[in-house]
């Protein structure tokens, strides 16, 4: 199974704080003001959807390239954990296109794929299927498991035939409105001129309140498709996206995965490598020139590591056009072939009309495809770590005319560093005289996959000649030994309101319109700045400085890390007549016994007292309008819907010892150690397990806090009978 990032980790943090702050505050935008406050450094406000008043609604950022859907997968077990408090849930996974949808549902159903294996350690296990599956689904289906619904969201809508059939009566579905509770069943969508449900897969959702969860949501932030989500009445909804929606209907951004974040993890080739020619067919010799050194590099590679690489071309053709004579994918494909020898069998087309990657696994170490022609077709869910080179004749080098296949050469094969450099940055080659004008093209490009504009203005380089293209270059955007930092503005800020500390950080060029920085500027001076003004152009430049200040620091760290060796003592214990390196192992040695560990949880470990708030109750703002306290009602179905009646102390401790992490205490041990604390909670606290059922989110969390005190208590004799 795939680990996580740093990134990727720290962006599951952010949602489950999130996630843990809505329960706590009872509030989403309170908790979202909170939550961004601590991981973004700045509280922003929370943008409130009107057709889903109150719900939790929030995107997570990740550049192309840095692995959203595996993100995505272990997202929906937090949701489920943290937001909904149940043992299962219903998901309705989104993605922009047929394709994607495809490709995720065949991800999720492969059972060693790196997605499913994620779901399944998220949330165990899981039935995937699409909307026509959806029809038929069965009660007992979703009693016994998960379920995660892939859809598009265009398939939802009513205009569309496979929608349509979303929102109509199915005999398959009527097992799901038997007994329904009365005060659920008036939510729900019915008959004309009555109270009755129609049994339609519109309304299962709406029982369950799904976890959503939307791929590529900048896709999804219209007022349709509001609208649509608001008639499943989901539990959460969490976006994953490169670029999120800032202007129309602005995402609530929660964490934000930055390039630099990607490279250092070593998951997006990087520097993107640019050439540009007037001589399309110069250009290509160049390209295929890079590609087949890159194999010889991979072939190296391989004697090396071990790793299989096969460098692969993508080829962008122009249109057709009725009025001129175009450079089209046959033209390219005859220019291969005839001009430059490549065997067909090396040569795939993929245009709207010819899918000669239909079934194909280009990772396959017996497919001999090295070139891939395209005119835009590859602009969505398409995926290749193998592509390292772009060749395109395009006829606009806009960013949106590029930003998907640009995309596409970005991710590093298997997210791990190449010995040899040159296996590690990505190549653009462009058929136009002026390369100023395709490198901005192509930042712009770069920042409409997620990446900010400091990022993408550094992470394009310039290639004349192929000789130039193998010499090592430096690929900081700023000079190591720099100690200053200018950046530019536009107008002459106001500074008066600014105190003496922070006017002795900066000078200001008027003449050039320029502002330096006379040091770093840290997170904390950066902070400082945003308490004492509220100057956009200072704000501006100190935050654009900021950006500097860390993609410097991580460059020089990785230098320093490439030419220094250095070594640094370290604590050791002796095994016999040999020294190991400490490591926390060594302290699961030490014998201790759960068994023998106060179990007792007290009423300042767990207080026996559950806030149910304003569970269920409908008011009126201050605006005059209705309202309701989206989190309770969330409480309230869960409760209606998860079963947790007629517990046994035996049934609820197997729960908890399930649902607490402990790898270092065998089960022998947690089991009694649970069962006898909760039947000291039922004996001599007079708590009924009735109510500890209800209650076992918090009551899980106490438990696993009691056992972490003893754990660590555990080390600590254990660290201190080593070091005396």
């Amino acid at each position: 199974m795939l680990q996580l990032k740093e990134y990727q980790s720290r962006a599951l943090e952010a949602l489950k704080d999130y996630f843990i702050a809505c329960k706590r505050i009872g509030n989403a935008d309170t908790a979202f003001y909170e939550t961004t406050g601590k991981w973004i450094g700045t509280k922003l406000p929370y943008q409130n959807v009107k057709q889903m008043d109150g719900l939790p609604y929030v995107c997570i950022r990740i550049p192309t390239g840095g692995g959203k859907t595996l993100v995505a997968c272990h997202a929906v077990g937090i949701a489920q954990k943290e937001h909904l408090g149940a043992d299962r849930s219903i998901v309705l996974w989104l993605v922009p296109s047929n394709t994607i949808k495809d490709q995720t549902i065949n991800s999720l159903k492969n059972k060693n794929h790196p997605y499913r294996q994620a779901i399944e350690k998220s949330i165990g296990q899981v039935e995937i299927m699409d909307i026509q599956q959806a029809l038929y689904l069965k009660k007992s289906v979703l009693a016994g498991q998960n379920v995660i619904i892939v859809s598009t969201v265009q398939a939802f809508r009513v205009e569309e035939t496979e929608g349509r059939k979303v929102y109509e009566q199915s005999g398959e579905l009527q097992e799901h409105f038997v007994n329904i509770p009365v005060n659920k069943a008036k939510d729900l969508e019915c008959y004309n001129g009555s109270n009755k449900p129609i049994p339609s897969l519109a309304n299962v959702l709406k029982i369950h309140r799904p976890i959503v969860i939307i791929d590529e949501a900048h896709n999804a932030r219209t007022h349709l498709s509001f609208e649509t989500l608001a008639r499943f009445d989901p539990s959460c909804i969490i976006e994953f996206t490169a670029t999120p929606d800032t202007e129309d209907n602005p995402s609530n951004v929660l964490y934000r995965a930055s390039a630099a974040e990607l490279k250092s993890d070593n998951m997006i080739k990087i520097p993107i490598r640019l050439e540009t020619r007037n001589d399309w067919r110069e250009l290509l010799s160049d390209a295929i020139k890079t590609r087949e050194t890159l194999e010889k590099l991979a072939v190296e590679e391989k004697q090396s590591t071990g790793e299989y690489i096969r460098p692969i071309m993508l080829l962008q053709a122009q249109r057709r056009s009725q009025t001129q004579e175009t450079l089209t994918y046959e033209v390219i494909e005859k220019s291969l072939k005839e001009d430059f020898n490549i065997p067909k069998e090396q040569i795939a087309i993929e245009t709207g009309n010819q899918r000669d990657l239909d079934g194909v696994i280009l990772d396959s170490p017996d497919c001999k495809i090295k070139y891939v022609i395209t005119v835009d077709a590859l602009r969505e869910g398409w995926d290749c770590p193998f592509a390292y080179v772009l060749f395109t004749v395009a006829e606009s080098y806009s960013n949106r005319a590029v930003e998907q296949i640009l995309g596409r050469i970005l991710r590093l094969p298997k997210a791990e560093l190449k010995k040899n450099e040159l296996l590690n940055i990505a190549y653009a080659y462009a058929s136009s005289p002026n390369w100023l004008t395709v490198a901005g093209n192509l930042r712009d490009a770069l920042v409409n996959n997620g990446f900010n504009q400091l990022e993408a203005k550094d992470l394009i380089t310039y290639q004349e000649t192929q000789k130039e293209l193998f010499e090592q270059q430096d690929d900081s955007g700023l000079p190591l030994w720099a100690s200053t930092i200018t950046v530019s503005i536009e107008n002459m800020p106001d500074t008066d309101s600014l105190s003496d500390e922070l006017k002795n950080t900066f000078s200001i060029n008027e003449q050039a319109k320029e502002m330096t920085f006379k040091t770093d500027i840290t997170e904390t001076i950066r902070n400082k700045f945003k308490k004492e003004t509220k100057d956009k152009v200072i704000l501006k430049a100190v935050d654009e400085a900021y950006e500097k200040s860390v993609a410097k620091n991580i460059s020089l760290k990785n230098k320093l890390r490439k030419k220094y060796i250095f070594s640094i003592p370290v604590l050791a214990i002796r095994e016999g007549n040999l020294f190991e390196q400490f490591e926390k192992t060594h302290l699961l040695d030490y014998q201790w016994s759960l068994t023998k560990c106060n179990h007792k949880l007290i009423e300042t470990e767990y207080s026996g007292k559950r806030e149910y708030g304003s569970l269920g109750e409908i008011g009126v703002d201050g605006k005059g309008q209705l309202s309701v306290e989206f989190l309770d009602k969330l409480a309230n179905d869960v409760l209606l819907f998860d079963n947790d009646t007629n517990w046994t102390d035996t049934e609820l401790t197997i729960w908890l010892d399930k649902n607490i992490p402990h790898d270092d205490i065998p089960k022998n041990e947690t089991f009694p150690f649970i069962l006898n604390g909760i039947q000291y909670l039922i004996n001599k606290r007079g708590l009924k397990i009735e109510f500890l059922a209800l209650d076992k989110l918090k009551l899980r969390q106490a438990v696993e806090n009691k056992i972490e005190f003893h754990r660590q208590q555990a080390q600590t004799k254990a660290y201190q009978s080593l070091l005396f």
